[in-house]
This record gives structure tokens, C-alpha cells and sequence, in this order.
């Protein structure tokens, strides 16, 4: 890839940053286009965040990614919201154009993709995890008319309140299971874990008692290193139709690359990429 004068910059800011696999698609998507463009990833103190937001304005910057912990923080600093980061009160992708900021948020596009091609109005879903990764994830599945949805979280106040959340928005039946206590519903249609755990350096693994895991039933690890945790691969082995984080990343990771350039980048090779990186 040469780098030019000419060359618009789009990158990630986040805090810490070096965990980040979006140089790695979106360098090759921009190779693949012969767009003169490159990606890059910045960890932005916390102490700066307001004047680095605020100074986009005043670059040619292409686009800005945010992961975390900025994308509720940065909300403040921005003109504009989509409707989807307006609702979900979280931006992870920012347009500069028009000496304004728009804020996106393309997390709940990136897991629709996830079931596309999928009915789940007539089945049930069992989401671990209630912070950010879930609200987006728990608000795509309401908006998919799943039929029944119980949540599951440590901590029983961040369960509320995201349940108090999608009550606000949706007619759907969700349900707090308290942690650990799964057995006590039936096994599930979909199962999607929206924590870290099994991440390679934070470890652990997400036991599920295997009776909840049916056979075709679609399993889902928001984790994508290592692509395949031992929660997968238990699923695996009973039957289930299994799926990483990677689809994910790689589809909200689209998504922020058409709103910056206009044009549909290659999704099988930046996919590709991450795999082979992985």
C-alpha cells in the first residue's frame, strides 16, 4: 500500500487500542477497490477525547470507527445522530461531512446480517450479557420479531435495565434469568453470548448446560479470538449451527466503510482477511 499526500485516512479510536482487527479489513478493502486510501488505529487518552472529536472538523479525515469505552462518550461532541444511534444512546462509526459529525451505529446491522435469511418470529433467543454488545444485539433480535428473548447477565440491575429498555420500544416477551440458573427454561432457538468470556487474555468459558443446546438450534460467540471458544465447540459437537464474532465485525465494519465512501466494499475478503490474520 503506498502512502501519499493524496491518501484519505479513515481509522479506530478506542482506549486501550492494540486488541483491534479493523486495520486488517479495511486496508484490504481499500486495497481490493484501488480506493488511495488506509486505516489505522489511535488509542486516544481520555484526558483529549473532546478536543480530538471536536477537531475532526478541521481535517480531511475519511471516517472514525469508536469502540471502547468512547461510544457513549462521544455522543456530546457530535451534530448529528442516525436514528439507530439515537435510540441505542451508542455510536461506533462517525461521518465527517458538511463541517458536521454524524454519529452511526452499525452494531445492530452487523448482527442482523448475522440471521439473515432466518424467520425468528416464531422462536425463542437466550442473550448473555447485558452491556453494550447485548443492548445492540437484544434491540436487532426485538426488531427481528423474535418471539420470546430472556437475557442474562451477572449483575441483575444492568439486566433491568436493558430490559426496561427494550419494553420501551418493543411488544416482546423478555425475560431476566438469573445468572448461572439457565436450566429453568427450555433450551432455546438461538443462544448468543455477548460477553467477553473465552476471549483469549481474559479466559474463563461459558458453561451451558448441554440440554440447552438442541440440535440446529444457532449458537452464536461475539467473540472472535479465538475463533473457535470451547463454548463453540461444545455447541458444535451437539448439533448446533455454530457462528464467531467475525461475521459481526466484518459486516458493521461494511457498513462504516460505505457510509465514509459510498461504495460496498469486499465483504468475503475482509472476512477472509481477519480469518487468516486470526
Amino acid at each position: 500500500m503506498r502512502i501519499r499526500g493524496t491518501t484519505k485516512v479513515a481509522m479506530v479510536i478506542g482506549h486501550p487500542i492494540t486488541h483491534t482487527l479493523s486495520p486488517v479489513m479495511h486496508n484490504v478493502a481499500f486495497k481490493a477497490l484501488g480506493l488511495d486510501g488506509c486505516y489505522i488505529a489511535l488509542d486516544i487518552d481520555p484526558k483529549g477525547l473532546g478536543d480530538f472529536i471536536k477537531g475532526l472538523k478541521a481535517t480531511n479525515i475519511l471516517g472514525v470507527n469508536v469502540t471502547i469505552p468512547y461510544k457513549e462518550m462521544v455522543i456530546e461532541y457530535l451534530d448529528e445522530l442516525s436514528e439507530e444511534a439515537k435510540v441505542l444512546n451508542t455510536v461506533n462509526t462517525i461521518k465527517i461531512a458538511d463541517e458536521k459529525l454524524i454519529g452511526y451505529n452499525t452494531d445492530v446491522f452487523g448482527f442482523e446480517r448475522c440471521l439473515e435469511g432466518i424467520d425468528i418470529s416464531k422462536r425463542s433467543a437466550f442473550v448473555i450479557g447485558a452491556g453494550g454488545a447485548s443492548k445492540a444485539v437484544t434491540y436487532a433480535l426485538c426488531r427481528l420479531n423474535i418471539n420470546r428473548l430472556y437475557i442474562t447477565n451477572r449483575t441483575e440491575e444492568r439486566t433491568q435495565s436493558l430490559i426496561g429498555f427494550l419494553n420501551s420500544l418493543f411488544r416482546r416477551n423478555v425475560q431476566s434469568i438469573p445468572f448461572g440458573q439457565w436450566n429453568i427454561i427450555e433450551a432455546p432457538d438461538i443462544i448468543v453470548n455477548t460477553t467477553p468470556i473465552g476471549m483469549k487474555g481474559i479466559g474463563g468459558e461459558i458453561e451451558i448446560p448441554s440440554h440447552m443446546i438442541k440440535r440446529d438450534a444457532i449458537v452464536i460467540d461475539l467473540v472472535y479470538n479465538p475463533p473457535k471458544t470451547t463454548f463453540l465447540e461444545v455447541a458444535e459437537r451437539l448439533g448446533a449451527r455454530i457462528q464467531n464474532g467475525i461475521k459481526m465485525l466484518v459486516y458493521q465494519g461494511a457498513a462504516s466503510f460505505k457510509i465514509w465512501t459510498g461504495i460496498d466494499p469486499p465483504i468475503e475478503e475482509m472476512e477472509k482477511a481477519v480469518q487468516e490474520y486470526l
